[in-house]
């Protein structure tokens, strides 16, 4: 095949050789096949048929990522073609795939897409190097950022988030991590569990919490309602008579996301 774009492949269970630039290179789980623009490979299974992920990079795209993220020293230049990679990028590839099956919000698929990159950069791009913490303005920016997603945060992307503050999105996520420790998006499911829990103290029906809280559907509500509360809507909404404030009811929350919301900045 020739492929347009830069891909980078990812072997799940297939196992096999792969024929590029007149090289012999064997694809394996726990690799990856760099590939460039225009340039043909050939690939043969071992025994039989297995799985893969590819992640195909317009090479714009790509080397906007390169300058927001590495030196200008640095070029667009896979350090090999085949190369062995961390299990955190491992975990980030795949995390990223399978958001595209999970109804993940467009702040998540976002948020997903810049950590795998930076990632992917780091470890597979020639001469690259782990970006340096944020410092100044755009570190400051983080606390408007914050105030944003408290104000309007239930269905904003990563991509507005970042044009409210004036950085782009990389460093836009990159200065929320840092600054309170986790990604926005997953500050944003916060929000949406602290608001899902009060509608449902109200009373309301799931099936509709779940619309009005962003989710995909009711399914995608009770699969992160149930990781993070350690039971379905439906138990929660039964266990407790309608309230106003804040707490968990009979119901002890291991992390709580109320109380990430209302931490202080200060």
């Amino acid at each position: 095949m020739i492929c347009s774009d830069y891909a980078v492949v990812m072997f799940r269970s297939w196992r096999g050789g792969v024929r590029v630039r007149g090289g012999l290179h064997a694809g394996e789980p726990g690799v990856v096949f760099c590939n460039v623009p225009g340039e043909l490979m050939v690939a043969n299974p071992h025994a039989g048929p297995g799985s893969f992920s590819v992640l195909e990079l317009a090479p714009d795209l790509l080397e906007q990522s390169l300058a927001e993220q590495q030196p200008s020293s640095v070029r667009l230049d896979w350090a090999a073609i085949m190369q062995p990679i961390s299990s955190q990028l491992r975990g980030h590839f795949s995390g990223f795939v399978e958001s595209f099956e999970t109804g993940a919000s467009p702040m998540q698929a976002q948020s997903q897409l810049i950590e795998l990159s930076e990632l992917m950069i780091s470890e597979l791009i020639r001469g690259a190097r782990q970006p340096r913490p944020i410092t100044g303005p755009p570190l400051k920016a983080a606390v408007r950022m914050r105030e944003c997603l408290n104000e309007e945060g239930i269905n904003i992307d990563l991509e507005t988030l970042a044009k409210r503050v004036g950085l782009s999105r990389f460093q836009a996520l990159r200065a929320f991590k840092q600054r309170y420790g986790l990604p926005p998006h997953a500050y944003q499911l916060c929000l949406r569990m602290t608001h899902a829990r009060s509608l449902l103290r109200e009373g309301a029906a799931p099936a509709d919490v779940a619309v009005h809280c962003g989710f995909a559907d009711q399914s995608h509500f009770t699969r992160h309602f149930k990781r993070l509360n350690g039971v379905t809507p439906a138990q929660y909404a039964r266990a407790q008579p309608a309230s106003s404030n804040g707490g968990s009811g009979t119901f002890r929350i291991a992390v709580d996301p109320h109380s990430v919301v209302v931490r202080s900045d200060r």
